[in-house]
């Protein structure tokens, strides 16, 4: 019997504290309507309200907001403290829905049932909000991009909106945003509408069965019933009600790699095609000519596209540049542009082959395998412009042995039988003697290059500082495109300045593109130059690439720019500010 009791009282007393340990948790109302919000209050024995996992609220509710109440009582010479944890939720749907229990320390607190009646959602076109998607392709292979679109449509003001980006459910891709947001207003039914639209680029990783979760809006909304009376204001609660919306969901079947597909790399694309072309039809052993591909690709995005392979020829000297991609987006489509440039450099004459390129892919339109082709090209190498001089030189000399020759031939002549004729074993080297009157003609037309390069520079120099100081200080340009062009034509100035020719060719391309929309290459900026022009971003390309060849002087080429820059400036009206900063 006093075991019995025993028992009893242990029970009692575990049941007690059991029921003093959980967490408490009331709603203050069962019933609301979709949009309204209701209150959710925790009973906590201690101050530890940071601590509760409220993530399982998260699935059928927005946590709207979060307070506590902190309460310490005095009761038989011991305190207590208490806290109550506030949280205002809303309701994400309308239906019957239940609140979990939420954990802390273990212990867990009631779940509750709370019916969430439906409220009719008014289309953009009544004064409502709308929330529209479409998906590109609802049968993409693995690899190929698709475009998630979403358009809102705001036929009323909202605010305190929340937005959520589609995510992946199910499968394995990698989802990005596209472009920039763009808004823009249409009139529907006599009512003018915000739309404001957005994409993302969703690309599958892996075959299967892809699910993507749609896009997601919460904001508020005036209500149709007060939201007018001039008594209310938008920090009264009952002036304003919550909104849910959701976009369209997909789920698609992503197709794996078809077996019998021969390429190297994995490419599917709904069109492909390959063209190239060069800045010279005369090629000359020495002389750089660029070689420019192109690869424009529908359905696809440049992080699919690989740069392409070059083979080896023998007989030529090929350097890659890193290609420049261009990518857009149209009509719910997305197409990329792929440049490489490449500057090839013959190191002997005769017939030289370009091989054929191959770029297999995918038509997803067809649904077969298709290749793009560059034909091969056979290029006759010319020989060098110094080998046709030496040689005349030699020909010339053989022929007329017994002419009268001028004093310079005669240095010349001499020369040349020097080192035509070979050392035997035994001789005594002659050393050509110059006549003195030949070699101070020489010293003295050195010494005028000289004098006529530092005073060409001297007066350069005071030039552009009488202009500073005539002009003051340049105002920034708040055009992108002038501050661009400005900062370029400083750095190809600077390197034309210190003979660098590795910098004044980045800077040249980097002069070309702003100035010439669309200008992405060496090669399609010649044709935008003279000839002076174009001979001199040659010689630029041959010391550049010809490690043999490093005395480049840059004077030459910035004079050529500079004097373009400043025949484009003076078309334009007066007042603008300069573009190259004195």
């Amino acid at each position: 019997m006093r075991l019995f009791k025993l028992v009893s009282i242990v029970f009692t007393l575990l049941v007690s504290f059991q029921v003093y340990a959980a967490i408490d948790s009331q709603v203050d109302r069962n019933v609301v309507e979709q949009g309204q919000t209701f209150l959710l209050m925790l009973n906590l024995t201690q101050n530890n309200s940071s601590q509760v996992d409220l993530s399982p609220l998260e699935k059928d509710f927005e946590i709207i907001g979060r307070s506590h109440q902190s309460s310490t009582t005095f009761i038989n010479g011991s305190l207590e403290s208490s806290t109550k944890l506030i949280i205002t939720l809303a309701p994400k749907r309308a239906g019957k829905l239940t609140i979990p229990p939420l954990t802390l320390e273990g212990e867990k607190s009631q779940a509750h049932s709370i019916e969430v009646k439906p409220v009719k959602q008014l289309s953009a076109a009544d004064g409502g909000v709308e929330l529209l998607s479409t998906l590109s392709d609802k049968s993409p292979m693995v690899q190929q991009p698709i475009i998630y679109q979403m358009n809102l449509v705001l036929g009323q003001r909202i605010y305190n909106a929340s937005f959520q980006e589609p995510t992946i459910k199910q499968g394995k891709a990698l989802i990005q945003t596209l472009g920039e947001q763009r808004q823009y207003r249409e009139t529907l039914n006599g009512r003018e509408l915000l739309v404001i639209e957005q994409s993302w680029l969703i690309t599958p990783q892996q075959s299967g069965t892809l699910e993507i979760d749609s896009a997601k809006l919460s904001a508020e909304v005036r209500r149709l019933n007060g939201g007018n009376t001039p008594f209310r204001s938008m920090n009264d609660p009952r002036a304003m009600r919550r909104i849910f919306i959701s976009a369209d969901s997909y789920k698609v079947d992503v197709a794996p790699i078809p077996e019998n597909f021969s390429g190297k790399n994995w490419l599917a694309a709904s069109g492909l095609s390959l063209e190239s072309e060069v800045s010279s039809e005369g090629w000359k052993v020495g002389e750089p000519v660029t070689r420019t591909i192109k690869l424009v690709a529908k359905g696809v995005g440049q992080d699919q596209l690989t740069e392409i392979v070059l083979p080896k020829v023998s007989g030529i000297k090929q350097y890659a540049a890193k290609p420049i991609y261009e990518q857009e987006q149209k009509d719910n489509e997305l197409s990329v542009n792929m440049t490489q440039e490449i500057t090839i450099i013959p190191s002997q004459q005769g017939d030289v082959v370009l091989p054929e390129i191959r770029v297999a892919w995918w038509n997803t339109k067809t649904n077969q395998e298709e290749v793009a082709v560059l034909e091969k090209q056979i290029i006759s190498v010319a020989p060098s412009d110094t080998g046709k001089a030496t040689e005349n030189l030699d020909q010339s000399a053989s022929l007329q042995p017994n002419a009268a020759l001028s004093h310079d031939d005669v240095v010349l002549n001499s020369a040349q039988t020097t080192k035509a004729q070979p050392l035997l074993k035994g001789d005594t080297p002659s050393i050509p003697m110059e006549p003195v009157q030949a070699k101070t003609s020489w010293l003295f037309i050195a010494a005028l290059v000289i004098f006529g390069a530092a005073l060409g520079s001297f007066i350069t120099a005071f030039w552009y500082k009488r202009s500073k100081k005539q002009g003051g200080e340049v105002k920034t340009n708040k055009d992108h495109q002038a501050l661009s062009l400005s900062s370029s034509l400083n750095k190809l100035h600077q390197a034309c300045k210190t003979n660098n020719p590795q910098s004044a060719r980045d800077a040249l391309l980097a002069w070309g593109r702003v100035r010439f929309p669309g200008c992405t290459n060496l090669n399609s900026l010649q044709l935008k130059l003279s000839t002076e022009g174009r001979d001199l971003i040659n010689e630029l390309n041959r010391c550049c690439y010809n490690k043999e060849r490093s005395n480049w002087e840059g004077e030459k080429l910035w004079c050529v720019i500079k004097n373009y820059s400043s025949a484009d400036k003076s078309s334009k009206a007066e007042g603008l500010a300069p573009l190259v900063p004195s």
